[in-house]
C-alpha cells in the first residue's frame, strides 16, 4: 500500500559511506550490508548514519545549501515565497496569486529519515558498544529525526510521530496524526537529550555533528515554535519555549564570542558578512558553528556560477531594499537619516551611506568602459577588458551622454568600493577567492560593464541582468577555479552565532526582557561588524519608523486581529535585522508564517528601482519597459501601470495581487496533506480549508 512506502520508506540496505577525506559530510556509498550484521561496532554505526548527513543538504527544508544544481532550490524560494524577494520573469509567487496547486502527493510528507534512525535506535543493543558510545549514537539519530520532524511540524502542524520500526501490520502506520503540542514537546526533549549526551564526535570526523550545532538547532527550534504558539493562539507553553531559547543561546554565544570582520584580503565594509558565504574554509571563520565543506576536486557547488549566468533570476523589490538601515542607524524615512534617495534620484543616492549589507546583498550601480577584443563593437559579450570612463567623455548609446567629474566619480564609487575585477575573466588568481569585485562577469570572463544591468533596455548584455535594478549577488565571487558550473569550492555555513543572535534578541523581547544590554550583545555586535551605528533602544518611539506595520496597512485588509496586530517599535527593528541579516539564506517564510504576518509581506505589488525613459547612466540604452507610481503601492498595496512617455518613473514588474483579486490566503500557512496520502489512512485529517477550496470530500 501507499503509505507503507511513504512512512516505511528508507533505504533498501544499510549503506557503508567512504571518501578520500574525512569530511563526516561527504561520503560516498562503496559497498552494502544486510541489516543483520551492519550493527556490529562503533564504524558501523557511523557508517551507517551518514545517510542522515543528506538532510542538511536536502531542499525541502529552505535554510539548507544544496550543490546549486539549480537556483530555485532552497534559500531564494523561502525569500521568494515570503515576498522580499522576486524574479526577472513573468513567473508568479503562488501563496500571493493564488496559484497554488491541489497537493495529490508530496515528496515533503516524507518518513524517510525517521526510518534511518529507528531503525539504527533498534540496533543498539545489538553490537559491543560501551554505554557511553550508546549515548552518542542514541544523541545523533534523536538530533536527526527531530530535525526532520522540526520540518514536518512547520509545514503541516499534526504529523505522525514514528519512533518506531515499523512493519507491515504496524498500526502506527495507519494512525492519526499526532497533535503538534506532543510532536513539539518530543523534538525538543530529543534534542535536549542530544544536546547534553553526544560523544567525542572528532571519532566521526572533522565536520561532524557536535553538542554545539545541536544546541543552535534548539535554539532555533525553541525560537520558532514559541513565536509560532504565540501568535497563532496555540494552546503551548510558549514563554517556557522561549525562556529555553534564552538559555541555550546563551550558551553559545558564551562559546562563541567573536564574530568574522573579514580575513584582511577583502577590505571592503562588510568583507566578514561576506564571507561567511564565500570563504573558501569555514573551520577558520569565528562563529561559524557547523558548515557545509567543498573540496576540490571531491566535492564541488555551482553558486557562484549562478550568479554570473543568464538562468539566474533572483531580484529585490523596492520595498525589500527600503528595509535596509542608514550607517547611522536610521531607517531611510526617518528624518534624522540623511536619506538622499527616491523619486527623482538614481541608484547611487539609493545606495550612499546604507548599511553594507545593501551593497553585499544587492549589486551596487557601477559603469565601467569596455572595450572589445575583436572587430564588432556590437557584440558585448566579447569584453574582456575595460577601463574607467573620463569626464568629458561622451556614451554613444545614450544619446552622447556627456561624463560629468560628478559622473566620473559615480561610475568608479562601488568599484574602488569593492576592488577593480583587473581581468575579467576566470582563474585570477587567489586573492581574488570570496571576494566581490566589480565590473561584475559572467562564465566566460565576459564583462557586465554596466550595473544595475536592466532587462527592459533595448540593448543589455546577456548575463547579470536584473528586472528590478536590484541583482541579487550575495554568492558572487571572483572565479575559484579556471571554469564554470560544479567548480566551487566554498564553503556554506549550517548554523551560526549571528542566527542564535538574533533568536536571542527576538526571544528576549517576547518575553518582556530586551533593553540596551540585550541590544548591545545581540544586535549591535552584528552593526558593528558591518560598521553600522548601534541601536540605540531608547531613541526608537512610535515615530522611529514611518513606514513601521501598524496593523493597518491597505494591503492586509480583511484580515483579521492575528495579522492586523501593530508590531511595537522595537520589536520591528528586531524583525528588521533578522531579515536583513539572513537575507538569501531561506528563512523569511519560516519567520513571516511564524509572526503570522504573511499577508503584509506578500500582498503588495513588487516594483523596481526609479529610471528615467532615456540618457540613464547606468542603462545602455532606451528604457523600453513600463513604469509604477510606487507611492500608490505604499498606499494600496498595488498601482496601474503606465507607459513610458511619461518619462520617468518606478520600474513596473508585475501586476499586484490584489489587483486581481488574489492575496495570501490563512489556510497557507499550514501546507495541504498529500490527498493519496488520505485517500489510503482514512485517519488522516486534511489541514483546515484545503477540502473547501480544491472541492474534495
Amino acid at each position: 500500500m501507499k503509505v507503507k512506502n511513504i512512512l516505511l520508506s528508507g533505504i533498501a540496505a544499510l549503506s557503508v559511506f567512504t571518501a578520500c577525506n574525512d569530511d563526516f559530510l561527504e561520503k560516498t556509498p562503496i559497498t552494502s550490508l544486510g541489516e543483520s550484521n551492519a550493527f556490529q561496532t562503533y564504524d558501523n554505526f557511523k557508517s551507517y548514519m551518514y545517510n542522515c548527513y543528506g538532510l542538511f543538504t536536502d531542499t525541502r527544508i529552505y535554510t539548507n545549501f544544496s550543490g546549486g544544481s539549480y537556483y530555485w532550490g532552497g534559500q531564494w524560494s523561502s525569500d521568494y515565497y515570503a515576498g522580499i524577494m522576486t524574479t526577472r520573469d513573468n513567473s508568479f509567487n503562488p501563496y500571493a496569486y493564488g496559484s497554488l496547486s491541489q497537493t495529490t502527493s508530496s515528496n515533503n510528507w516524507n518518513f524517510q529519515y525517521p526510518r534511518i534512525v529507528n531503525i539504527m535506535l533498534s540496533h543498539l543493543n545489538d553490537g559491543n558498544l560501551t554505554e557511553d558510545e550508546k549515548k552518542h549514537w542514541r544523541s545523533v539519530g534523536y538530533f536527526f529525526h527531530a530535525w526532520w520532524y522540526m520540518e514536518l511540524v512547520a509545514k503541516y502542524g499534526d504529523v505522525p510521530w514514528i519512533n518506531t520500526v515499523l512493519t507491515d501490520e504496524s498500526e502506527e502506520a495507519y494512525g492519526p496524526r499526532t497533535p503538534r503540542a506532543e510532536v513539539v514537546d518530543s523534538i525538543i526533549s530529543r534534542l535536549e537529550y542530544a544536546a547534553a549526551n553526544i560523544g567525542d564526535t572528532s571519532k566521526d570526523g572533522d565536520n561532524a555533528l557536535t553538542a554545539n550545532a545541536i544546541k543552535a538547532a534548539l535554539s532555533r527550534f525553541l525560537l520558532r515554535e514559541g513565536t509560532w504558539a504565540k501568535y497563532h493562539g496555540l494552546n503551548e507553553p510558549w514563554q517556557q519555549y522561549l525562556q529555553k531559547c534564552l538559555t541555550v543561546s546563551q550558551e553559545l554565544m558564551n562559546a562563541y564570542p567573536t564574530l568574522h570582520k573579514g580575513s584582511g584580503i577583502n577590505k571592503y565594509p562588510g568583507a566578514g558578512y561576506d564571507e561567511v558565504m564565500t570563504s573558501e574554509d569555514l573551520g577558520k571563520v569565528p562563529g561559524v558553528i557547523m558548515y557545509k565543506q567543498y573540496l576540490d576536486p571531491l566535492l564541488r557547488h555551482r553558486f557562484s556560477d549562478l550568479v554570473h549566468v543568464e538562468a539566474h533570476r533572483a531580484d529585490a523589490p523596492q520595498h525589500t531594499v527600503d528595509m535596509f538601515l542608514m550607517k547611522n542607524g536610521k531607517p531611510i524615512n526617518n528624518a534624522e537619516s540623511g536619506f538622499q534617495g527616491g523619486e527623482g534620484k538614481d541608484l547611487w543616492d539609493y545606495y550612499e551611506n546604507r548599511d553594507p549589507r545593501l551593497h553585499i546583498n544587492f549589486c551596487p550601480p557601477a559603469q565601467a568602459n569596455a572595450y572589445v577584443t575583436h572587430a564588432n563593437p556590437d557584440n558585448v559579450t566579447t569584453f574582456k577588458k575595460w577601463q574607467f570612463w573620463k569626464a568629458g567623455e561622451s556614451l554613444q548609446n545614450l544619446g552622447n551622454f556627456v561624463i560629468t567629474p560628478e559622473y566620473e566619480e559615480k561610475f568608479r564609487r562601488y568599484i574602488d568600493y569593492f576592488g577593480a575585477n583587473v581581468f575579467c575573466e576566470n582563474g585570477t588568481g587567489d586573492e581574488s577567492i570570496g571576494s566581490k569585485r566589480l565590473p561584475g562577469h559572467n562564465w566566460g570572463g565576459s564583462m557586465t560593464h554596466s550595473s544595475p544591468n536592466i532587462t527592459q533596455y533595448s540593448q543589455t548584455d546577456n548575463y547579470m541582468r536584473s528586472w528590478t535594478g536590484y541583482y541579487f549577488w550575495k554568492h558572487f565571487t571572483m572565479w575559484e577555479v579556471g571554469s564554470n558550473d560544479y567548480y566551487q569550492t566554498s564553503d556554506k555555513p549550517i548554523f551560526t552565532i549571528e542566527e542564535v543572535l538574533l533568536n536571542y534578541a527576538e526571544a528576549a523581547w517576547e518575553l518582556g526582557q530586551f533593553d540596551q544590554g540585550v541590544a548591545d550583545k545581540t544586535i549591535n555586535l552584528l552593526r558593528d561588524r558591518v560598521d553600522v551605528a548601534p541601536m540605540v533602544v531608547a531613541e526608537i518611539g512610535p515615530d522611529f519608523d514611518p513606514n513601521r506595520d501598524r496593523g493597518t496597512a491597505a494591503w492586509t485588509r480583511g484580515y483579521d486581529a492575528k495579522t492586523n496586530y501593530e508590531v511595537d517599535p522595537v520589536l520591528w527593528e528586531i524583525r528588521r535585522e533578522r531579515m536583513v541579516e539572513l537575507m538569501g539564506q531561506g528563512f523569511s517564510f519560516y519567520d513571516v508564517k511564524r509572526w503570522h504576518k504573511a499577508p503584509y509581506y506578500t500582498n503588495r505589488q513588487p516594483c523596481g528601482a526609479w529610471v528615467t525613459a532615456a540618457n540613464l547612466p547606468y542603462g545602455t540604452g532606451k528604457y523600453t519597459g513600463q513604469f509604477v507610481d510606487y507611492n500608490e503601492i505604499q498606499s494600496n498595496g498595488y498601482a496601474t501601470a503606465q507607459n513610458n512617455d511619461a518619462g520617468s518613473g518606478w520600474i513596473y514588474t508585475k501586476h499586484g495581487p490584489l489587483s486581481v483579486g488574489s492575496g495570501w490566503n490563512d489556510i497557507f500557512y499550514l501546507e495541504m496533506v498529500p490527498q493519496d496520502q488520505i485517500n489510503l489512512n482514512p485517519n488522516l485529517t486534511q489541514n483546515p480549508g484545503y477540502n473547501e477550496l480544491f472541492g474534495l470530500n
